[in-house]
Protein backbone atom coordinates (compact mmCIF):
# COMPACT_ATOMS: atom_id res chain seq x y z
CA UNK A 1 0.00 0.00 0.00
CA UNK A 2 1.53 3.49 -0.99
CA UNK A 3 -0.09 6.98 0.00
CA UNK A 4 0.70 10.54 0.88
CA UNK A 5 1.07 12.07 4.46
CA UNK A 6 -0.09 15.07 4.86
CA UNK A 7 -1.51 15.31 8.16
CA UNK A 8 -3.96 14.17 10.21
CA UNK A 9 -7.40 14.43 11.75
CA UNK A 10 -8.29 13.06 15.14
CA UNK A 11 -11.02 10.89 15.86
CA UNK A 12 -11.73 7.13 14.46
CA UNK A 13 -14.91 7.09 12.17
CA UNK A 14 -17.61 5.09 13.09
CA UNK A 15 -18.42 3.36 9.84
CA UNK A 16 -18.75 -0.25 8.50
CA UNK A 17 -16.08 -1.65 6.48
CA UNK A 18 -16.44 -1.46 2.69
CA UNK A 19 -15.71 -3.80 -0.47
CA UNK A 20 -14.45 -2.59 -3.65
CA UNK A 21 -17.82 -3.53 -6.18
CA UNK A 22 -15.38 -2.94 -9.15
CA UNK A 23 -13.19 -6.07 -8.01
CA UNK A 24 -16.10 -8.42 -8.25
CA UNK A 25 -17.61 -9.49 -12.01
CA UNK A 26 -21.06 -7.69 -12.69
CA UNK A 27 -24.18 -9.07 -14.39
CA UNK A 28 -25.38 -12.89 -13.66
CA UNK A 29 -21.71 -13.47 -11.92
CA UNK A 30 -21.90 -11.35 -9.84
CA UNK A 31 -24.23 -13.49 -7.40
CA UNK A 32 -21.08 -15.70 -7.05
CA UNK A 33 -19.00 -13.01 -4.97
CA UNK A 34 -16.39 -13.38 -2.57
CA UNK A 35 -14.25 -13.90 -5.27
CA UNK A 36 -11.42 -11.17 -5.33
CA UNK A 37 -11.14 -9.82 -2.68
CA UNK A 38 -12.36 -10.15 0.89
CA UNK A 39 -15.70 -9.96 2.54
CA UNK A 40 -16.88 -9.10 6.20
CA UNK A 41 -17.77 -12.79 6.40
CA UNK A 42 -14.16 -13.50 6.33
CA UNK A 43 -13.50 -11.43 9.28
CA UNK A 44 -16.19 -12.49 11.65
CA UNK A 45 -15.91 -14.53 14.87
CA UNK A 46 -12.01 -13.78 15.47
CA UNK A 47 -10.25 -14.28 18.25
CA UNK A 48 -7.10 -13.30 18.39
CA UNK A 49 -7.29 -11.92 14.94
CA UNK A 50 -7.81 -8.44 13.65
CA UNK A 51 -8.56 -6.23 10.82
CA UNK A 52 -4.90 -4.63 10.44
CA UNK A 53 -4.81 -0.92 8.41
CA UNK A 54 -2.28 -0.78 5.77
CA UNK A 55 -3.05 2.74 5.80
CA UNK A 56 -4.50 3.65 9.13
CA UNK A 57 -7.10 6.08 9.49
CA UNK A 58 -4.75 7.53 12.05
CA UNK A 59 -3.23 8.93 9.17
CA UNK A 60 -5.88 10.20 7.38
CA UNK A 61 -5.80 14.31 6.87
CA UNK A 62 -9.50 14.17 7.20
CA UNK A 63 -13.17 12.75 7.68
CA UNK A 64 -13.19 11.74 3.59
CA UNK A 65 -9.59 10.25 3.97
CA UNK A 66 -10.29 8.23 7.00
CA UNK A 67 -13.55 6.75 6.03
CA UNK A 68 -11.74 5.75 2.90
CA UNK A 69 -9.06 3.48 4.83
CA UNK A 70 -12.23 0.90 5.74
CA UNK A 71 -12.09 -1.18 2.76
CA UNK A 72 -11.18 -4.67 3.37
CA UNK A 73 -8.83 -4.26 0.51
CA UNK A 74 -6.83 -2.18 2.78
CA UNK A 75 -6.50 -4.73 5.48
CA UNK A 76 -5.17 -7.62 6.33
CA UNK A 77 -4.97 -10.04 9.50
CA UNK A 78 -2.95 -8.76 12.24
CA UNK A 79 -2.59 -10.73 15.94
CA UNK A 80 -5.02 -8.08 17.80
CA UNK A 81 -2.61 -7.93 21.10
CA UNK A 82 0.07 -6.73 17.82
CA UNK A 83 -2.27 -4.43 15.35
CA UNK A 84 -3.11 -2.36 19.04
CA UNK A 85 0.16 -2.67 20.60
CA UNK A 86 3.68 -2.35 19.07
CA UNK A 87 2.24 -1.99 15.51
CA UNK A 88 -0.43 1.18 16.62
CA UNK A 89 2.58 2.60 18.45
CA UNK A 90 4.74 2.35 15.57
CA UNK A 91 2.33 4.07 13.39
CA UNK A 92 1.56 6.80 16.30
CA UNK A 93 5.78 7.37 16.60
CA UNK A 94 6.31 7.55 12.88
CA UNK A 95 3.21 9.95 12.46
CA UNK A 96 4.98 11.99 15.10
CA UNK A 97 8.48 11.90 13.14
CA UNK A 98 6.54 13.20 9.87
CA UNK A 99 4.63 15.92 11.58
CA UNK A 100 7.96 17.14 13.23
CA UNK A 101 10.85 16.00 10.66
CA UNK A 102 8.53 16.63 7.27
CA UNK A 103 8.21 20.04 5.80
CA UNK A 104 4.70 21.38 5.92
CA UNK A 105 4.14 22.20 2.63
CA UNK A 106 5.33 18.93 1.44
CA UNK A 107 3.51 15.76 1.63
CA UNK A 108 5.39 12.25 3.25
CA UNK A 109 5.24 9.27 0.59
CA UNK A 110 4.65 6.15 3.08
CA UNK A 111 4.62 2.47 2.04
CA UNK A 112 3.28 -0.34 4.14
CA UNK A 113 3.30 -4.10 3.83
CA UNK A 114 2.65 -7.68 4.44
CA UNK A 115 5.01 -10.77 4.21
CA UNK A 116 2.55 -13.49 2.82
CA UNK A 117 2.61 -16.55 4.93
CA UNK A 118 2.62 -19.74 3.32
CA UNK A 119 0.98 -21.92 5.38
CA UNK A 120 -1.78 -19.94 7.41
CA UNK A 121 -4.97 -18.05 6.16
CA UNK A 122 -7.96 -16.65 7.60
CA UNK A 123 -11.00 -18.87 6.84
CA UNK A 124 -9.20 -20.81 4.43
CA UNK A 125 -9.05 -17.69 2.25
CA UNK A 126 -7.63 -14.96 3.54
CA UNK A 127 -3.74 -14.91 3.87
CA UNK A 128 -2.28 -14.00 7.58
CA UNK A 129 1.10 -12.43 7.07
CA UNK A 130 4.26 -13.58 8.60
CA UNK A 131 5.48 -9.77 9.15
CA UNK A 132 4.27 -6.47 8.70
CA UNK A 133 6.39 -3.38 7.55
CA UNK A 134 6.55 0.31 6.87
CA UNK A 135 8.84 2.86 5.72
CA UNK A 136 8.33 7.07 4.56
CA UNK A 137 10.54 9.21 3.07
CA UNK A 138 10.04 13.18 2.67
CA UNK A 139 11.92 16.13 2.46
CA UNK A 140 13.18 18.13 5.51
CA UNK A 141 13.01 21.74 4.04
CA UNK A 142 14.61 23.31 7.45
CA UNK A 143 17.54 20.43 6.87
CA UNK A 144 17.85 20.55 3.27
CA UNK A 145 17.79 16.72 2.81
CA UNK A 146 15.50 14.06 2.65
CA UNK A 147 14.53 11.87 5.91
CA UNK A 148 13.14 7.98 6.29
CA UNK A 149 12.91 5.76 8.41
CA UNK A 150 11.61 2.40 8.01
CA UNK A 151 9.83 -0.36 10.65
CA UNK A 152 9.54 -4.35 10.44
CA UNK A 153 8.23 -7.14 12.85
CA UNK A 154 6.90 -10.33 13.33
CA UNK A 155 3.05 -10.51 12.99
CA UNK A 156 2.64 -12.36 16.35
CA UNK A 157 0.28 -12.81 19.66
CA UNK A 158 2.34 -10.32 21.76
CA UNK A 159 -0.15 -10.41 25.02
CA UNK A 160 3.01 -11.71 27.05
CA UNK A 161 5.15 -8.51 26.15
CA UNK A 162 2.47 -5.48 26.14
CA UNK A 163 4.96 -2.72 25.86
CA UNK A 164 7.24 -3.99 23.22
CA UNK A 165 8.36 -1.56 20.45
CA UNK A 166 9.49 -2.17 17.18
CA UNK A 167 12.55 -0.66 16.63
CA UNK A 168 13.67 2.01 14.05
CA UNK A 169 15.63 0.65 10.88
CA UNK A 170 16.81 1.54 7.88
CA UNK A 171 15.53 1.61 4.16
CA UNK A 172 18.77 -0.44 3.34
CA UNK A 173 17.99 -2.78 6.35
CA UNK A 174 14.32 -2.96 5.18
CA UNK A 175 15.54 -3.62 1.55
CA UNK A 176 17.85 -6.44 2.57
CA UNK A 177 15.09 -7.28 4.92
CA UNK A 178 12.24 -7.29 2.27
CA UNK A 179 15.12 -9.00 -0.89
CA UNK A 180 15.53 -11.97 1.57
CA UNK A 181 11.71 -12.23 2.67
CA UNK A 182 10.49 -12.19 -1.39
CA UNK A 183 13.69 -13.76 -3.12
CA UNK A 184 13.70 -10.56 -5.81
CA UNK A 185 15.31 -7.58 -5.93
CA UNK A 186 13.00 -4.39 -4.18
CA UNK A 187 12.91 -0.88 -5.03
CA UNK A 188 11.71 1.48 -2.41
CA UNK A 189 11.98 5.67 -2.51
CA UNK A 190 15.41 5.69 -4.65
CA UNK A 191 15.61 10.03 -3.06
CA UNK A 192 15.66 8.68 0.41
CA UNK A 193 18.06 5.47 -0.05
CA UNK A 194 21.08 7.47 -2.01
CA UNK A 195 20.94 10.98 -0.23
Amino acid sequence: MSYRYTGFKKGRPQIRWMIEPQLETSGVQMRARRVNQAYTEDYQKLYRLDRGHLFPNGHAANKDIAESTFTLTNVVPQYKSFNGGSWNRMENDVRELMDSDCAKNRPAYVLTGAVPNQEHYLNQKVNIPTHMWNAFCCYNKTKSTWVSRAHWAANKDESEDKKKKIPEKTLKELLQFLEEKYNSVVTLFNKCLYN
